[in-house]
């Protein structure tokens, strides 16, 4: 059985109501408690709280042990290279906080020429573990050299393992990471640079033949701002026959806001859950330094890899730039139950050599529309690959895109995508593609090279590629356009029970949720869609994302439905005969808008700087609450 500090916090990976009681418990096993305050602290004190430390020079010497926690003065501002000296135990971690009042404090590793230029990372944690960091902000703008520090380099916080010793258990809670910049910049399309341009927020690495990094949780965090990527996660590898794969990551409830790369990077993983976060505006570009590429979240060579209840709002770049992409080599990686909109790239990309690469249960809205003159086929609907770095590879297997809803309906700047699938034994299912105002899916290019293929019950609505409805076994097609998804796409009734069944070789591939404790709330099978409603197997279900079998969706038994599901500007409710308070809260929990509704006023108008994504609506009365999920988009 692993050790791990979750073992007797399972809430962090179940319920966040407990978290007090965590942050008690651990209060109670603390031996050493030291202060540090830049305002008001010497290094020539004691590190008490009436007489804090100064630097991270002094507590980066201080020897720390199991229980032991660390003080950072809130409002202040540390400068320099936090260097963790020490490792706590699984029922006794160390743990890095904040005290005071104001805002979170600040470590960075900008030092300038008189410090002898800016440090690799602000805080680095080679061969220790058994740690918390909890209420920091943490940056590195890197504008000075320093030798023996490469210019292509920075990092937020760096998780080293050069040990032959697994590292286990590390938990990021209520940070922030920002403005974490290395001294140089590299074109993104040049993949070799690319690819060795290491800007992170937070990395965990371990060096070849080392032993892995185990046990991490990131909750409630907020990136914004960096050169690159958010989280990257890698292991060089090595010859000692081991798996050499970093293993049990969970991202959760995190925030990522204009990032230059991609958000979430598991490289040579085992076990990771990525669900409940907000990616807004990856690949961003706000500054000349940016990198400009990234989908949201894409795995390389790893293993067993769940990404659900995501949304992906406005990504960019030349290359890639999907919602969620699966990279080379990967084993088990399903991407359900997201929500993706405006990424230039697109919406499905399965790179080479994967096996059981897995979107189902998504919605895509107005994905795709990237124009590349070099490239006639930048932007895809679907794509499943043969090629790494433009050479012949591996082709991946038993793909499976199923019970998707795929939406084109921009009114200005139609464009057409492109449909590119080499792979063999795909299983194209189930999908909803609709395609209007001028729009078109596979229009542009629409290439099918598998011999495997099972294409059958997927429903086609407006422009969409003759050639690729062709190749449905069973299919709905229909050609008539239309103003808008307002008036169709919550209205389809010929989609309920209009799938074919999930059984036999359209069965649900069952994802291993017994490899890992960290998939405890994951289900093998699917029991639900995107919105919570039921999926039966033995009955056929709808097509596309929405398996509701009446219009709309009832809130709890209030009687009250929301009639647009996905809803665009404003919420149409049904069966309000009275007057109740709403909420609504985003993918993260948090209160977004907020009013009130009776028999007269059922419509929710959508705030205009409300961000497109998942939601729940809450309705209340008499001390009662029902509840729905929706998507919303402008």
């Amino acid at each position: 059985m692993v050790n791990n500090i979750y073992s007797y916090q399972m809430i962090s990976i179940k319920k966040i109501l407990f978290i007090p009681l965590l942050i008690f418990c651990l209060s109670l096993h603390a031996q050493n408690n030291y202060y540090i305050s830049n305002s008001s602290g010497s290094d020539s004190n004691k590190g008490y709280k009436s007489k804090p430390w100064k630097s991270l020079n002094q507590i980066s010497k201080q020897k720390l042990k199991p229980g032991d926690t660390v003080f950072f003065k809130r409002g202040d501002t540390f400068k320099g290279h936090f260097v963790l000296n020490g490792s706590g135990s699984p029922s006794k971690p160390i743990v890095i906080t904040a005290y005071g009042g104001g805002n979170k404090p600040i470590i960075s590793g900008e030092v300038g020429d008189s410090g002898g230029g800016d440090f690799r990372e602000a805080v680095y944690v080679n061969n220790q573990d058994n740690m918390i960091f909890d209420g920091l902000e943490i940056q590195n703008n890197r504008t000075t050299q320093r030798d023996g520090v490469g210019s292509t380099q920075s990092f937020g916080i760096n998780i080293y393992n050069t040990s032959r010793q697994t590292m286990d258990n590390f938990i990021f809670r209520n940070m922030t990471f920002k403005k974490v910049y290395a001294l140089s910049y590299v074109n993104p399309v040049n993949q070799n640079a690319f690819n060795k341009f290491e800007v992170t927020a937070i990395r965990f690495s371990s060096g070849w033949n080392k032993a892995n990094i185990n046990n991490v949780l990131v909750e409630n965090c907020f990136f914004t701002d960096l050169q690159r990527i958010g989280v990257h996660i890698k292991h060089a590898k090595g010859n000692n026959g081991h798996d050499n794969r970093q293993t049990n990551f969970i991202f959760r409830n995190n925030e990522f806001y204009q990032i230059g790369g991609t958000c979430i990077l598991p490289s040579r993983t085992r076990n990771c859950l990525i669900e409940y976060n907000i990616f807004n505006q990856p690949g961003a570009k706000t500054n000349a330094k940016m990198i400009g590429r990234g989908s949201a979240v894409w795995n390389w060579h790893s293993v067993n890899t769940m990404v659900q209840y995501n949304q992906c709002i406005g990504i960019r770049g030349v290359l890639d730039s999907h919602g969620i992409h699966i990279d080379h080599h990967n084993v088990d990686t399903v991407v359900q139950y997201n929500y993706m909109e405006d990424c230039e790239g697109g919406f499905v990309e399965i790179l080479a050599g994967n096996e059981r690469a897995i979107y189902r249960f998504n919605i895509s809205r107005n994905d795709g529309w990237r124009d590349n003159p070099n490239w006639k086929n930048s932007n895809h609907t679907l794509w499943i690959n043969n090629l790494i770095n433009r050479k012949s590879a591996p082709i991946s297997k038993d793909s499976y895109i199923y019970n998707n809803t795929v939406i084109l309906d921009r009114k200005e700047k139609p464009y057409q995508t492109s449909i590119d699938l080499k792979g063999s034994g795909t299983r194209l299912f189930n999908n909803l593609f609709f395609a209007i105002n001028g729009s078109g899916i596979g229009n542009k290019q629409m290439v099918l090279q598998d011999p495997l293929l099972l294409m059958t019950h997927n429903y086609f609505y407006g422009d969409i590629s003759e050639g690729f409805v062709s190749k449905d076994q069973n299919k709905k097609a229909v050609y008539q356009l239309s103003d808008g998804i307002e008036g169709e796409i919550n209205n389809l009734q010929q989609l309920s029970n209009a799938g074919i069944p999930f059984k036999n070789k359209f069965d649900h591939p069952r994802f291993p949720v017994d490899a890992s404790f960290i998939f405890s709330t994951v289900e093998a099978i699917p029991t639900q869609d995107i919105f919570g409603q039921s999926i039966a197997t033995d009955i056929a279900p709808n097509i596309g994302a929405n398996n509701a079998k009446t219009m709309g969706i009832s809130l709890g038994d209030s009687k009250v439905s929301i009639e647009n599901p996905l809803a665009v500007g404003t919420i149409k409710l049904a069966g309000v005969k009275s007057a109740y308070k709403y909420l609504l809260t985003d993918i993260i929990g948090r209160v977004q808008q907020e009013g009130d509704i009776d028999q007269t006023h059922s419509q929710i108008i959508l705030e205009k700087d409300l961000v497109p994504g998942l939601y729940t609506l809450i309705i209340s009365k008499d001390s009662r609450t029902f509840s729905g999920k929706l998507v919303l988009t402008h």
